[in-house]
């Protein structure tokens, strides 16, 4: 039985091992971490040379920003004051460097991992004072329902009772479908997310979802039932806009998950074929759980039966929300607590 923590991503016993075999302190060496990929070299000459725009929202080890490279070209610039990141690292044993551990494996994992399937990075450079990541600028912003201007559309949420609006039970087939083929391919490289939650999920230019913040804890290693566990979470968590054990009381809220079963009662018009693949997600015992077999379980399943996995992994099914023509300038997806904060001027000036 798994309880939800801050943790955020987690390896398996392989992938750790392999990751810190030759780990050293400091920032990544670029002749080592070179990456043949054409795609990602054309971007070295970026530092220096980026507008920063606003900012798009912040997590744990930094900001992230709205940056122009050009007349146009948008990206997502991570930022962390290397006070909090590899400053440490330099000053304190690789035990007392948590944080520069977690920032400079999130580079690694998203330097290996296909763009396909997970927030693209191009770069990674240092200034004076900061560590920054150049990623993919996805300009749909987060599915996070109580915040998100998609709220207010009908591509893909719908009234329930004339009152509240939540996602539909066919949307939310589509995002899960893809999670779960994201995180299938996750796991099939040796990792387990474990930080699975709707401002962890982005919405790319096309309407599609990528799943983001790639920052480690290692702590303990998980199997990857506790990522189908989080998505049976998320799957309640689209149509009903709250999570299935929800209690003002964390204690409390820890017990239900595990006594309760969800309920559903709110929702009479979702189909009998939805309940069970949310129940079965959530199943208690993780040898039951959804997703023990992989995609394949998802593939198989009757609520999924008119997913095409093969187009919806080559990005050949029409999304619920298309983005396409939508300005890549615009944030109207993002919070405007953070797209309309004062700028850093310090960090203005190091990066541009």
């Amino acid at each position: 039985m798994e309880v939800s923590s801050p943790a955020c991503m987690w390896f398996t016993s392989q992938t750790q091992s392999n990751i810190f075999s030759n780990y050293h302190i400091g920032w990544l060496n670029s002749n080592q971490e070179a990456n043949s990929d054409e795609r990602k070299s054309n971007k070295s000459a970026l530092r220096g040379c980026l507008d920063v725009n606003c900012q798009l929202g912040e997590g744990a080890q930094g900001s992230i920003y709205l940056v122009t490279y050009g007349e146009s070209e948008k990206f997502a610039l991570k930022v962390c004051r290397k006070k909090t990141s590899l400053k440490c690292a330099r000053n304190y044993s690789i035990q007392n460097s948590f944080k520069a551990i977690e920032i400079l494996n999130e580079v690694k994992i998203l330097d290996s991992l296909n763009p396909a399937f997970i927030i693209e990075f191009f770069e990674k450079f240092e200034t004076e004072n900061y560590n920054s990541f150049l990623l993919e600028f996805c300009q749909g912003g987060d599915l996070l329902p109580d915040m998100h201007p998609l709220i207010y559309t009908v591509y893909h949420l719908q009234k329930v009772n004339e009152q509240e609006i939540k996602f539909s039970e066919s949307s939310v087939k589509f995002y899960i479908s893809c999670l779960a083929l994201e995180l299938d391919y996750i796991h099939s490289k040796g990792f387990v997310y474990r930080d699975l939650k709707p401002e962890n999920v982005l919405l790319d230019k096309y309407g599609y979802p990528k799943i983001c913040d790639f920052e480690i804890v290692k702590r303990e290693v998980y199997g990857k039932e506790v990522d189908w566990w989080s998505l049976g979470i998320l799957t309640y968590e689209f149509p009903f806009n709250e999570t299935p054990f929800e209690d003002d009381n964390i204690f409390v809220e820890h017990e239900n998950i595990k006594t309760k079963e969800p309920s559903y009662c709110t929702r009479n018009d979702l189909s009998t074929e939805c309940i069970e693949f949310i129940s079965q997600l959530l199943s208690k015992d993780q040898n039951n759980r959804l997703g023990k077999n992989g995609i394949k379980d998802f593939i198989v399943h009757p609520w999924l039966e008119d997913i095409d996995f093969k187009e919806l992994e080559h990005q050949n099914s029409e999304p619920p929300y298309p983005i396409e023509g939508v300005s890549p300038s615009e944030t109207h997806f993002f919070c405007e607590e953070y797209t309309q904060k004062m700028l850093d001027y310090q960090l203005v000036q190091e990066i541009s």
